[in-house]
């Protein structure tokens, strides 16, 4: 191998693929402008839609078999509650519910008053009264509205609980004798690192397949279709230096991808957590030397994977199209183990270690969190390096084959 041919290949083919403008839509526009425009505008639209529901006025259909005034007054305090009356007939209500003319329905059975009594005066022969609350699961406003009528009943029905046990010489409290409080024990740091070890492992892999994608076609068969790969051929360059000059284009197209996506991401996670105030609160996120350490050499060698892998499926096409076709199922194959990382509570193990694309996310989501196996990483990297390298070979093979070279 010539050092001096690969390094003139290698930026030959660099500024070739720079030209191209898929090859830069896929390498530099999709990771820095897709990632923060699709997070950050999905969820502030979503928060200005949630805001927007919440501000609305619901109206709600009350139906009373016997007269229940405080109850009544209580539920038509609450903001945003408009209480239909004069509805006698409890189907025609649902109906007016299901045709989305009303957000929710109240009934308020008939003997409510009086089993209440029964209840707070201590009658065990008493029933039990039960006020139905009817809301359509499928409308979000249709949940808000009862939502909040179901707040307005609990807070009547705790003030009830609390003044017949006052009247009984009893504690107010003594339905509720102690109170619950939940303690997070990791920092916000850590919450930051562990949400980001969700998303971070599955949204990088899927990157550096992008990235490596449209260069390797591009590099392969787009040069059979334009008609200059026999020119490189036989301009006295030996093969190997060819081949590996395309490939570490090719892997520079994969790493920088990946590069931006983890930037891009970092970036929108801050933006993130000043655009929600609460969940700045309780989430953090920065990335130390460590952590960085294990991203890098977790996607050094599934680039190198990916672009190997790439290069020979797209060498047995013809045309740039063909190539596309022949890659596509790659995709189904790598986006089912890189969702490894959204799995609650799966960890990188002896086993997880040995299946390729899934242990690499489940590394870089434990090294986020910074719980890693060393023995666990080993394993991993000398998959990956063994699948690298064979991969790599393979290359260098289908290009000395005349056949894949020149098919027609």
């Amino acid at each position: 191998m010539n050092l001096q041919s690969t390094v003139f290949i290698y930026l030959k083919e660099l500024k070739d693929i720079l030209r191209d403008r898929r090859t830069l839509l896929s390498m530099i526009l999709f990771p820095i402008l897709i990632i923060p425009v699709f997070y950050l505008g999905i969820g502030a639209f979503m928060k200005g839609r949630m805001e927007s529901l919440k501000s609305r006025s619901s109206v709600v259909a009350w139906i009373e078999r016997e007269e229940a005034a405080d109850l009544w007054a209580r539920v038509n305090a609450v903001p945003g509650i408009d209480l239909l009356t004069g509805l006698e007939d409890t189907t025609i209500a649902l109906e007016m519910l299901r045709d989305k003319g009303i957000n929710a329905v109240v009934v308020v059975p008939e003997g409510f008053s009086e089993g209440l009594k029964g209840i707070l005066a201590g009658d065990e022969d008493a029933d039990l009264p039960a006020i139905e609350l009817y809301m359509d699961g499928t409308r979000q406003t249709s949940e808000f509205a009862a939502a909040r009528v179901k707040g307005a009943l609990e807070e009547y029905r705790s003030e009830l609980v609390k003044g017949a046990l006052t009247g009984w010489g009893m504690h107010p409290e003594l339905v509720r004798p102690f109170s619950i409080r939940s303690v997070n024990i990791v920092t916000s740091e850590q919450m930051g690192r562990f949400v980001t070890g969700f998303i971070l492992p599955y949204l990088v892999i899927i990157m550096v397949l992008t990235g490596a994608m449209y260069p390797a076609i591009d590099l392969t068969a787009g040069e059979k279709e334009r008609g200059t790969l026999e020119t490189l051929l036989v301009a006295g360059v030996s093969r190997v230096d060819i081949v590996v000059g395309k490939f570490l284009t090719v892997l520079t197209a994969a790493l920088v991808t990946a590069a931006l996506a983890i930037a891009s991401l970092i970036f929108t996670f801050a933006v993130g957590l000043r655009m929600f105030e609460a969940a700045s609160e309780k989430v953090s996120f920065s990335l130390d030397t460590t952590v960085l350490l294990v991203l890098v050499v977790a996607i050094l060698p599934l680039a190198v994977i990916f672009s190997s892998a790439l290069m020979t499926l797209a060498l047995f096409a013809k045309s740039y199209r063909e190539a596309q076709s022949y890659i596509s199922p790659l995709m189904i194959v790598v986006v089912l183990p890189a969702m490894a990382s959204m799995v609650p509570d799966i960890e990188l193990n002896f086993q997880m270690a040995l299946i390729p694309i899934l242990n690499v996310s489940l590394l870089m989501k434990q090294g986020l969190s910074g719980a890693v196996d060393p023995a666990a990483v080993a394993i991993t990297l000398g998959v990956n390096f063994i699948l690298a390298a064979a991969c790599l070979y393979l290359v260098l093979l289908m290009f000395r084959r005349e056949s894949v070279l020149f098919r027609v």
